[in-house]
């Protein structure tokens, strides 16, 4: 009966090719009197076979397969053996996964118990094999923009996904095909990348863009995802900087301004959207409420009398913003000059 039993396994044994055995790190045993704790050694992912072979089995043993910290080897294994056997194998029942395994546990655990008896504990490791490429999770991205967007903006995240179990694994490097426009920011906290801006925008050239991210792995196997930005048109002041003047110990509107009366306008490719003017800043701010402007013209006016031996020119910092949508915004700066009175006078005796 013994000998039918050991032809049994040995027949198991010739099926599997014992040549291709590699994983089984020579022969084991067991201990049902105190136990063992052995560690197999490791395997590359995709392993089919004999994990152990296990010799000198005495006959008045009965043996079980069990989990251990995990119950996942129960997927993969199973005991080759009848009771009385003196020869047993723990072989797959399915190709081993690391990243199956690795979501439950470091390693592959599992115990060869003798019934009634204390657990003998084996670990395999299971090396990871880079057979996942990394991908998006989304086909497609989008997001709108203003034109004044500053250089450097982060404007959207994209991320792709590596199921591979090990980090080295799983680590991707982003790429952008043109246009150059745009650039990519490797995230690594979230193994993601940031679509940034590298140059600006003009709504009056270009209103979409459309271009590819790919997300490759160390072992080249890669993805790609479609991004497309959207670029929207800002209020825009035909100037940044108009100079203007008053005279001391007078109120009212402010005269002669330069370069031309002051004016913003949203007038891009036909679209012409009304704006608001408002103070946002007055330098010295001790003037902070001697200005007030329309709203509608963007006339700027003085509330309360200059002196100009107190300062002689006074910045005010104007904003235009789109009525319909008040995160567009465009910024100039009018220069003020405060004129002595005198000096007016003498032009005219002079004259």
């Amino acid at each position: 009966m013994e000998k039918m039993a050991l032809f049994s396994v040995l027949f198991v044994l010739a099926c599997l090719h014992v040549d291709s055995v590699r994983s089984a790190l020579g022969s084991t045993e067991v201990n049902c009197v105190s136990g063992s704790n052995v560690n197999l050694g490791n395997t590359e992912e995709g392993y089919e076979g004999v994990i152990e072979i296990i010799t000198n089995i005495s006959p008045d043993v009965r043996l079980v397969l069990e989990p251990h910290i995990s119950s996942i080897a129960m997927k993969f294994l199973e005991l080759v053996y009848s009771d009385g056997d003196s020869i047993a194998i723990v072989r797959t029942i399915k190709p081993l996964d690391a990243e199956e395994i690795k979501m439950s546990a470091d390693a592959l655990y599992y115990s060869v118990t003798c019934y009634r008896g204390p657990k003998n504990v084996r670990t395999l490791y299971i090396l990871d094999v880079n057979d996942n490429p990394p991908i998006f999770q989304s086909k497609s991205y989008s997001a709108t923009v203003s034109e004044t967007t500053a250089v450097g903006t982060d404007l959207l995240n994209v991320r792709a996904i590596d199921a591979d179990a090990f980090t080295e694994n799983k680590r991707i490097t982003y790429s952008i095909l043109p246009p150059d426009e745009f650039e990519v920011s490797y995230d690594a906290q979230m193994n993601a990348c940031d679509i940034k801006l590298a140059k600006p925008l003009n709504y009056n050239n270009v209103q979409q863009y459309n271009f590819i991210v790919e997300a490759k792995d160390i072992g080249g196997l890669r993805d790609t995802t479609t991004v497309t930005i959207t670029v929207e048109g800002s209020p825009y002041f035909d100037h940044s900087l108009y100079k203007a003047s008053i005279e001391e110990n007078k109120v009212g509107h402010v005269s002669d301004v330069t370069p031309e009366a002051i004016k913003a306008q949203d007038d891009k490719k036909g679209i012409n959207k009304p704006v608001v003017f408002s103070i946002t800043t007055v330098v010295p701010k001790k003037y902070q409420n001697s200005f007030e402007i329309d709203q509608n013209s963007g006339v700027i006016s003085v509330t309360t009398p200059l002196d100009r031996e107190e300062t002689e020119q006074i910045a005010v910092f104007i904003q235009a913003t789109q009525k319909d949508d008040a995160s567009k915004t465009a910024d100039a700066v009018v220069l003020i000059t405060i004129v002595n009175v005198n000096d007016n006078l003498l032009k005219v005796d002079l004259a």
